[in-house]
């Protein structure tokens, strides 16, 4: 990349990488250190015309997936529910979205929209739109985020009474 003097390198973190999750404690942290990498490594590499593509995807439906589900803590699996389940296949197609338009960060649905923002600290952005919306909407979006993040403690407590 650095003789082409261009490039991309595409990091796939997780849904799970921007929110702590029941029963995902390394997971999570793993994918949590992406997100430094990336940032790190963007500016590193930002002289040298090579751009990151940080990726947030929720569940993805492949043979992994449906090996984990079957020994995944039911607090676990009730509050993965809630972003819903992708293909391989839309998964991919957002990514070479995402990183043909040039962005830092690729992610899903309402609820990636979500912790995108929320999560977006000190990370480059790409477009003006970001700025707008991570500038003038996060007050109202963290309100949002506690309510969410309040019914997930409810359904693990919930889940602990279930026999």
């Amino acid at each position: 990349m650095k003789r082409r003097g261009t490039g991309r390198i595409v990091f796939l973190s997780s849904q799970a990488g921007q929110l702590g999750v029941f029963g995902y404690t390394s997971y999570c942290s793993t994918k949590y250190a992406l997100k430094g990498l990336a940032e790190s490594l963007q500016m590193e590499l930002e002289r040298e015309n090579i751009y990151i593509t940080l990726v947030f995807p929720p569940d993805t439906d492949t043979p992994g997936l449906k090996e984990e589900n079957k020994s995944k803590p039911k607090e676990t699996q009730m509050i993965i529910e809630t972003s819903g389940l992708l293909s391989a296949e839309q998964v991919a197609k957002k990514i070479i979205q995402s990183t043909r338009k040039g962005s830092f960060t690729c992610s899903y649905g309402i609820n990636g929209f979500l912790l995108t923002c929320l999560t977006c600290g000190a990370q480059p952005v790409t477009t003006v739109s970001e700025i707008i919306y991570q500038s003038l909407f996060i007050g109202l979006l963290r309100l949002i985020m506690l309510r969410v993040l309040k019914s997930f403690y409810k359904l693990v407590k919930k889940a602990k009474q279930i026999p």
